[in-house]
Protein backbone atom coordinates (compact mmCIF):
# COMPACT_ATOMS: atom_id res chain seq x y z
CA UNK A 1 0.00 0.00 0.00
CA UNK A 2 3.09 2.27 0.44
CA UNK A 3 2.65 2.59 -3.63
CA UNK A 4 -0.24 4.64 -3.11
CA UNK A 5 1.34 7.67 -1.08
CA UNK A 6 2.57 9.29 -4.14
CA UNK A 7 -1.03 9.99 -4.69
CA UNK A 8 -1.75 11.69 -1.57
CA UNK A 9 -0.67 15.41 -1.25
CA UNK A 10 -0.01 17.34 1.94
CA UNK A 11 -1.48 21.14 2.94
CA UNK A 12 0.63 22.58 5.78
CA UNK A 13 -1.74 24.31 8.69
CA UNK A 14 -4.65 23.67 7.39
CA UNK A 15 -7.75 23.24 8.86
CA UNK A 16 -5.69 24.46 11.40
CA UNK A 17 -2.00 25.56 12.81
CA UNK A 18 -0.19 22.84 13.22
CA UNK A 19 -2.09 20.13 11.01
CA UNK A 20 -1.20 18.34 8.35
CA UNK A 21 -3.69 17.63 5.79
CA UNK A 22 -3.43 14.46 3.65
CA UNK A 23 -5.44 14.94 0.64
CA UNK A 24 -6.48 11.52 -1.24
CA UNK A 25 -8.32 13.28 -3.48
CA UNK A 26 -5.84 12.96 -6.60
CA UNK A 27 -6.46 9.44 -5.96
CA UNK A 28 -10.08 9.94 -6.97
CA UNK A 29 -9.15 11.26 -10.55
CA UNK A 30 -7.21 8.18 -11.41
CA UNK A 31 -9.81 5.27 -11.18
CA UNK A 32 -7.60 2.14 -11.74
CA UNK A 33 -5.57 3.60 -8.29
CA UNK A 34 -8.56 4.05 -6.57
CA UNK A 35 -9.74 1.19 -7.69
CA UNK A 36 -7.10 -1.26 -6.87
CA UNK A 37 -6.86 0.73 -3.45
CA UNK A 38 -10.53 0.21 -2.43
CA UNK A 39 -10.56 -3.78 -3.43
CA UNK A 40 -8.46 -4.49 0.10
CA UNK A 41 -12.28 -2.78 1.75
CA UNK A 42 -14.18 -4.69 -0.91
CA UNK A 43 -12.94 -8.53 0.16
CA UNK A 44 -13.04 -7.20 3.89
CA UNK A 45 -16.79 -5.80 3.61
CA UNK A 46 -17.74 -9.04 1.72
CA UNK A 47 -16.48 -11.20 4.44
CA UNK A 48 -17.75 -9.32 6.88
CA UNK A 49 -21.59 -9.03 5.49
CA UNK A 50 -22.81 -5.91 6.78
CA UNK A 51 -26.50 -4.73 6.42
CA UNK A 52 -25.11 -1.29 6.05
CA UNK A 53 -22.02 0.59 5.40
CA UNK A 54 -22.06 3.97 6.88
CA UNK A 55 -19.63 6.71 5.64
CA UNK A 56 -19.10 10.14 7.55
CA UNK A 57 -19.05 13.58 6.57
CA UNK A 58 -17.58 14.17 3.95
CA UNK A 59 -14.64 12.65 2.74
CA UNK A 60 -16.27 9.07 3.78
CA UNK A 61 -19.41 9.45 1.84
CA UNK A 62 -16.89 9.03 -1.08
CA UNK A 63 -15.50 5.66 -0.31
CA UNK A 64 -18.68 3.87 1.82
CA UNK A 65 -21.36 4.59 -0.81
CA UNK A 66 -19.04 3.74 -3.86
CA UNK A 67 -18.71 0.36 -1.82
CA UNK A 68 -22.09 0.17 -0.97
CA UNK A 69 -23.45 0.69 -4.20
CA UNK A 70 -20.48 -1.84 -5.36
CA UNK A 71 -22.14 -4.40 -2.87
CA UNK A 72 -25.52 -3.60 -3.45
CA UNK A 73 -25.07 -3.02 0.67
CA UNK A 74 -27.29 -0.17 2.38
CA UNK A 75 -25.73 3.13 2.55
CA UNK A 76 -26.02 5.30 5.85
CA UNK A 77 -24.44 9.17 6.01
CA UNK A 78 -23.21 9.96 8.87
CA UNK A 79 -23.80 13.88 8.62
CA UNK A 80 -22.75 17.14 10.46
CA UNK A 81 -25.28 18.89 12.00
CA UNK A 82 -28.28 20.64 10.50
CA UNK A 83 -28.05 19.03 7.54
CA UNK A 84 -30.72 15.93 7.38
CA UNK A 85 -34.36 16.67 7.21
CA UNK A 86 -37.11 15.11 9.46
CA UNK A 87 -35.79 13.55 13.29
CA UNK A 88 -32.04 12.85 13.99
CA UNK A 89 -29.99 11.08 16.22
CA UNK A 90 -26.98 13.18 17.39
CA UNK A 91 -24.14 12.89 19.10
CA UNK A 92 -21.22 15.46 20.38
CA UNK A 93 -17.69 14.79 20.64
CA UNK A 94 -14.52 16.46 20.93
CA UNK A 95 -11.51 16.76 17.52
CA UNK A 96 -7.85 16.95 18.02
CA UNK A 97 -8.50 20.74 17.22
CA UNK A 98 -12.01 21.60 18.45
CA UNK A 99 -15.60 20.10 18.59
CA UNK A 100 -18.29 19.06 17.02
CA UNK A 101 -21.45 17.30 16.50
CA UNK A 102 -22.35 14.21 13.98
CA UNK A 103 -26.31 13.23 13.22
CA UNK A 104 -28.15 10.37 11.83
CA UNK A 105 -31.62 10.39 10.59
CA UNK A 106 -33.46 8.77 13.83
CA UNK A 107 -35.05 5.63 11.33
CA UNK A 108 -32.11 5.03 9.43
CA UNK A 109 -30.82 1.72 11.20
CA UNK A 110 -33.13 -1.45 11.49
CA UNK A 111 -32.61 -2.27 15.24
CA UNK A 112 -29.76 -4.81 15.38
CA UNK A 113 -28.70 -4.24 11.77
CA UNK A 114 -25.04 -4.97 11.23
CA UNK A 115 -22.86 -2.16 10.27
CA UNK A 116 -19.45 -0.73 9.22
CA UNK A 117 -17.85 2.37 9.51
CA UNK A 118 -16.19 4.09 6.54
CA UNK A 119 -13.79 7.14 6.99
CA UNK A 120 -11.04 8.66 4.97
CA UNK A 121 -8.47 8.95 7.75
CA UNK A 122 -8.15 8.11 10.87
CA UNK A 123 -6.75 10.54 13.42
CA UNK A 124 -7.07 10.26 16.58
CA UNK A 125 -10.02 8.71 16.55
CA UNK A 126 -12.30 10.70 17.88
CA UNK A 127 -14.96 11.32 15.14
CA UNK A 128 -15.13 7.40 14.84
CA UNK A 129 -15.70 6.56 17.61
CA UNK A 130 -18.80 9.23 18.22
CA UNK A 131 -20.16 7.51 14.68
CA UNK A 132 -19.63 4.14 16.47
CA UNK A 133 -21.28 5.20 19.53
CA UNK A 134 -23.90 7.29 17.23
CA UNK A 135 -24.56 4.04 15.21
CA UNK A 136 -25.34 1.80 18.87
CA UNK A 137 -27.24 4.57 20.10
CA UNK A 138 -29.36 4.08 16.86
CA UNK A 139 -29.96 0.52 17.81
CA UNK A 140 -27.17 -0.86 15.20
CA UNK A 141 -24.67 -3.43 15.23
CA UNK A 142 -21.58 -1.55 15.19
CA UNK A 143 -18.90 -4.26 13.40
CA UNK A 144 -16.18 -1.86 13.01
CA UNK A 145 -14.38 0.37 11.01
CA UNK A 146 -12.40 1.15 7.72
CA UNK A 147 -10.04 3.63 6.75
CA UNK A 148 -8.28 4.73 3.48
CA UNK A 149 -5.49 6.51 5.66
CA UNK A 150 -4.01 5.79 9.23
CA UNK A 151 -2.11 8.33 11.45
CA UNK A 152 -0.50 5.93 13.44
CA UNK A 153 1.93 8.75 15.82
CA UNK A 154 -2.03 9.69 16.61
CA UNK A 155 -2.49 6.53 17.98
CA UNK A 156 -6.47 6.70 16.67
CA UNK A 157 -7.19 2.89 17.10
CA UNK A 158 -6.47 3.18 20.92
CA UNK A 159 -9.44 5.01 21.16
CA UNK A 160 -11.69 2.72 19.24
CA UNK A 161 -13.45 -0.61 20.59
CA UNK A 162 -10.52 -2.92 20.68
CA UNK A 163 -13.08 -6.23 20.42
CA UNK A 164 -14.23 -4.61 16.73
CA UNK A 165 -11.90 -5.11 13.82
CA UNK A 166 -10.27 -1.86 12.33
CA UNK A 167 -8.55 -1.67 9.13
CA UNK A 168 -6.56 0.90 7.47
CA UNK A 169 -4.76 0.53 3.65
CA UNK A 170 -2.57 3.06 3.93
CA UNK A 171 -0.13 4.28 7.49
CA UNK A 172 1.87 6.49 7.91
Amino acid sequence: MENFKKYISETNNFPTEGIVFKDINPIYKEPKIWNELMLPLQELISKKTPDYIAGIESRGFISASALAFKLEIGFIPIRKPNKLPGKVKGIDYKLEYGEDRLEIQQNSIEKDSKVIVIDDLLATGGTAAAAGKLIREAGGTLLGYAFLVELTQLKGRNNLDSNLFVESLIKY
